[in-house]
């Protein structure tokens, strides 16, 4: 009688999941953190925009 192959030990179940390279990595973090990303870019173009402005005010208020 021959021996049946043991399911849990066959060579496709043995064969280590592929680990992704740094790259994949960096691309999967960087998509799934792009709309947070982007928010906080934008607010702080907004917060130098908005006290640029004042500043600018405030000069033009000194000066005239």
């Amino acid at each position: 009688m021959q021996d049946k192959p043991n399911p849990i030990r066959s060579e496709t179940t043995e064969t280590e999941p592929i680990q992704p390279t740094r790259r994949q990595r960096t691309s999967r973090w960087f998509a799934r953190r792009r709309r947070t990303i982007a928010f906080h870019f934008v607010r702080g173009v907004a917060y130098g925009a908005g006290a640029g402005g004042v500043g600018l005010v405030l000069w033009w208020i000194e000066n005239h």
